[in-house]
């Protein structure tokens, strides 16, 4: 079998899984289009982090580097930058303890996570059936292992039973009826079954450990562009780990070889996602980058800067097609950016905004404090009806009825309070006081 149609297979099943595959996906490109239908566009498009790989399939080089990668840990380790620290050469050495497994071994391994997720295909299909056992069981195991995901390590029997929704002793005992059901269900002993899940589980982690270099050797080809080098580790992970799982040895060739699509699906998806501002649908992303590479082609052919025209005819697609894509794409302009005709405006000036200005607080905190200080002038009962019906002890103003019921008066009595106050209130001396306060924020 051809190489080729192998990472064939690597792509349709990526296609199948939760994410699209695209092993070419380039993501964060910069368009700025100008749209004008009365004269000619001119795009231009800036790969500010660009991740695609020109060629769809492995180049020699990159399969001479996933062999040295199996022999010298110094063949991974990342150029040092600014931004390297030693918890980033901890992990290189850590990683570089594990052997690369042999084919044999591989095989091997491969099998068994094999098994362990056909029996996991079994549990699966007799909780959607109904069965009574087995329904409850899957799903306390799905909790323990979304508990173990969130908490980096397997969660103790009270915190699971907690999380769960039911006490020790009654989690014990759907494992126990549980395990002894999916045993019935797959044929198998109750030993038999826990010794396949045991190896199963273990292989899986071991094929992971054994292969982490290869993720932190794709992963250093996209640094500086967007995320840190053990974020794009920590999502390469992600995509070898659906590698073991998807991975079938009777295929013929190297584990490695299938997982390189996994991970870098993993790393550029994940650059796709968060490294802008603004994230764009992974659909937009990968139109953008079908113009960008669309526009190289067309500027190195011409020698000029292509039309919209030009790109739609060379991407199949029509002028209109072409502009909506290209204005889907946020630009990010910087609030200091001089605006004006003298330019002596910076644009953050003229934004509107609700947050309130260090001079709006410091006014606010001294009108308060004059506030209290007018109503210190009012009888007790006149002031607790003011501050309620105003809303000025805690911003929520009350009802004549609300204040009566809190102050055991009637619906009347409250409003003769509050009419007496608000007379004493509006005298010349005591309203100067706040007039220009009520100047300042209306």
């Amino acid at each position: 079998m051809p190489a080729t149609s192998f990472y064939a297979d690597a792509a349709y099943e990526a296609q199948q899984s939760n994410q699209v595959f695209d092993p070419e996906l380039a993501v964060d490109v910069d368009v700025e289009a100008e749209v004008d239908t009365e004269v000619e566009l001119d795009i231009e498009i800036e790969a500010d982090i660009d991740v695609e790989v020109e060629e769809s399939d492995l180049t020699q080089e990159d399969l001479e580097e996933l062999e040295m990668v199996a022999q010298d840990p110094s063949s991974f380790a990342v150029a040092p930058n600014r931004r390297s620290t030693d918890l980033v050469r901890l992990y290189l050495q850590e990683i570089g303890r594990v052997r690369l497994l042999g084919r044999d071994e591989e095989v091997s391994e491969a099998q068994k996570v094999q098994r362990y997720l056909r029996l996991r295909v079994v549990l699966a299909n007799a909780a959607k059936q109904g069965d009574e056992i087995i329904a409850p069981y899957l799903r306390i195991i799905e909790a323990q292992e979304r508990l173990a995901s969130e908490l980096g390590h397997r969660p103790s029997m009270e915190r699971w039973a907690s999380t769960a929704g039911v006490d020790v002793f009654e989690l014990k005992q759907i494992l126990a009826k549980g395990k002894r059901r999916w045993a019935e269900v797959a044929k198998l002993t109750v030993e038999e079954l826990e010794q396949m899940q045991s190896s199963g589980l273990q292989s899986k982690e071991h094929m992971i450990k054994a292969n982490l270099r290869l993720v932190v050797s794709v992963a250093k080809k996209y640094q500086n562009r967007g995320l840190e080098l053990l974020d794009l580790v920590q999502e390469g992970t992600l995509g070898l780990e659906r590698a073991v799982e998807k991975f079938d040895p009777t295929k013929g060739y190297r584990f490695s070889t299938y997982a390189y699509w996994w991970i870098r699906q993993g790393i550029t998806r994940a650059i796709a996602t968060s490294s802008r501002t603004i994230r764009l649908p992974v659909h937009i992303t990968e139109k953008l980058n079908k113009i960008k590479k669309a526009q190289r082609k067309i500027a190195q052919e011409k020698g000029r800067t292509p039309t919209l025209e030009d790109l739609a005819v060379e991407l199949e697609m029509t002028p209109t097609a072409v502009r909506e894509v290209l204005l889907r794409v946020p630009r990010s302009v910087s609030l200091e950016t001089k605006v004006g005709k003298d330019k002596d405006t910076e644009l953050g000036e003229l934004l509107e905004t609700d947050s309130v200005t260090p001079e709006e607080m410091l006014m606010r905190e001294s009108l308060q404090r004059d506030l209290h200080h007018l109503l210190s002038d009012l009888t007790t009962r006149e002031r607790d009806v003011i501050l309620m019906r105003f809303g000025l002890a805690d911003g929520h103003p009350y009802s004549l009825a609300e204040i009566g019921r809190a102050l055991d008066l009637s619906r009347e009595r409250v409003r003769q309070i509050e009419s007496k106050a608000l007379q004493k209130l509006r005298q010349p001396k005591r309203r100067n006081l706040i007039r220009d306060y009520l100047e300042s924020l209306t």
